[in-house]
């Protein structure tokens, strides 16, 4: 690539303006363009650019959010044969913060932008056109969203149901999960309302919920509850909170059910076969997927790992050199390699490892004197040369026979 022959144009991408920087392969600005973020008005962008190529540079566009309010425009680009780069905003702090100019502003922005495009243009990952991969990404982000609300009610509910009944966690083993305890706390928000049950009438109600709950359940609930408890307004409002909380947390639980099958189906209709590998749910895949997108935007093993926050970075001064790992990357996407790491390493109720030799390679750096963090990051690092190999070659995971861990660099 002959960078003369290039203008970088940093966007800094916003819900109602996008502010494009353009500066040319020896970093000189060479001009500011604003426009809005409408498809409509992209073609009056591209031809501002264009009178700023003074010998017929071609542009190539770096942008941050191409997944989210950047990417109408990354799209747009793509479409008309554009080369368009991802950005990690972390570099674009990183640019920033190094500036002589310590002010932030959307042109300061689109500046660092341009820069870190000219200046890691071989290790920014290139954006492709994915309509599956965007459905992945839009199921997987209402997905955690969705978990994020539950948790919020969850703690809610732990908190209201804890001043009705102090000893609500014995009643069911998960309080918050099972259908039985979903109605009985609907039911019974206070233990006031079991006044007139006894154990036959309480577990007749149990069993109607579920059929194979425990003959003694009533009669063990009963006996830590008490029933003749007063009820005053700050009681009954509580009871009327836990009922409220209790049907949304239903209907959260029935979207997610339908969101996890529409993952699904997303998941099984992508060119990536992620769970054939051990440890790799649907979910897991998903969020792998929502955040790699198409594995050819990334030219190597080493340029994911990167991405993903999990690539040595080494800090030498004389004779000392020693390597640490900077909260750079996609944290979603180190977060889906520490998930994905705790299963490999995990085992059976009977003791059996599920990935013999992950768990064997992490054994491995902790006789090495490697502390479990450390010894798991090894991991996580080992973990994407296998995914990027799989979805390099969008072929299935097979464990090795060999104990040698590095044969799994081969998988796929």
């Amino acid at each position: 690539m002959n960078y003369q022959d290039y203008l970088f144009v940093g966007v800094d991408t916003h819900k109602n303006q996008h502010t494009a920087v353009v500066i040319n392969c020896f970093h000189q600005k060479l001009g500011v363009v604003e426009t809005h973020n409408n498809p409509s008005n992209f073609d009056e962008l591209i031809k501002e650019l264009e009178t700023l190529t003074p010998n017929q540079e071609t542009l190539v566009f770096g942008l941050e959010d191409t997944q989210g309010l950047g990417r109408s425009l990354a799209q747009w680009l793509i479409k008309r044969d554009y080369q368009v780069k991802e950005v990690n905003p972390a570099l674009t702090k990183r640019e920033r913060q190094h500036s002589p100019n310590p002010d932030k502003s959307d042109q300061v922005d689109g500046e660092a932008i341009a820069n870190v495009l000219l200046a890691q243009w071989d290790k920014l990952p290139t954006i492709h056109e994915d309509g599956n991969h965007k459905a992945i990404k839009q199921l997987n982000n209402h997905l955690r969203g969705l978990v994020k609300q539950r948790t919020q009610i969850k703690n809610q509910l732990h908190n209201l149901i804890h001043q009705q009944y102090p000893n609500y966690e014995k009643f069911f083993s998960n309080p918050f999960k099972v259908k039985t305890a979903l109605a009985f706390w609907k039911k019974f928000p206070h233990p006031n309302k079991l006044k007139h049950y006894g154990e036959k009438r309480l577990q007749k109600f149990l069993k109607k919920q579920t059929k194979n709950i425990s003959n003694d359940k009533a009669s063990k609930i009963l006996s830590l509850v008490d029933k003749d408890q007063e009820q005053d307004v700050s009681v009954r409002a509580r009871n009327k909170l836990i009922v409220m909380l209790i049907e949304q947390l239903r209907l959260i639980n029935q979207q997610l059910e339908k969101i996890k099958t529409e993952l699904q189906e997303a998941v099984d209709n992508s060119p990536y076969q992620l769970t054939t590998m051990p440890g790799i749910s649907y979910n897991l895949a998903a969020q792998f997927i929502a955040e790699i997108g198409n594995i050819s935007r990334f030219n190597s093993a080493n340029q994911l790992a990167r991405y993903s926050g999990l690539a040595p970075t080494e800090h030498s001064s004389g004779k000392s050199s020693h390597t640490s790992r900077k909260k750079y990357g996609c944290r979603n996407l180190n977060n889906a390699f520490y998930m994905l790491a705790l299963q490999q390493i995990s085992t059976t109720r009977n003791g059996k490892p599920k990935n013999p030799v992950a768990y064997n390679y992490y054994q491995k750096k902790l006789a090495e004197g490697k502390y479990g963090k450390s010894a798991l990051v090894c991991l996580q690092r080992r973990l994407v040369d296998i995914i990027f190999a799989m979805m390099r070659d969008k072929t299935a995971y097979k464990l090795p026979e060999t104990p040698d861990y590095d044969v799994l660099n081969k998988a796929g």
